[in-house]
């Protein structure tokens, strides 16, 4: 399963080890975290601006993003979530962020959400119809 990233959950997922990912793919079959370009430019103004803790999580987040995940292009868009809203319509994917409000318009587009809870990931949203 594809799931689109944004910039909260790659500055959470440096900074604390996920538990559960091997329950959460037993149920959802293998994640594959893309990034979009967009998040990337966010990271590497977030490594530019930040205090020193929040740069180094930025440079690990893009250098994690660059060897482990897909990087993917989307529509450029005037705010971030609305480009990730976007692409996971178009593309029928999840997407995994720790932010609230997004968090809100993705369940409200019927969009599977992955979050993180205590280092522990969760997942909201539809109910997942598994193959017999």
């Amino acid at each position: 399963m594809d799931v689109i990233c944004d910039t909260s959950f790659l500055i959470v997922l440096v900074s604390a080890p996920i538990q559960r990912i091997d329950m959460v793919e037993t149920e959802l079959g293998k994640l594959n975290f893309l990034v979009p370009d967009i998040v990337i430019d966010e990271l590497k103004h977030l490594e530019l601006t930040s205090g020193p803790k929040k740069s180094m999580m930025a440079k690990t987040a893009i250098e994690i993003s660059n060897s482990r995940t897909k990087i993917v292009r989307v529509a450029k868009s005037r705010h971030v979530d609305d480009a990730i809203v976007n692409y996971a319509i178009d593309h029928n994917c999840a997407a995994a962020t720790i932010d609230r409000n997004l968090k809100k318009r993705l369940l409200a587009n019927n969009i599977l959400v992955l979050t993180l809870s205590n280092n522990i990931l969760r997942v909201m949203g539809p109910v997942v119809e598994k193959k017999i």
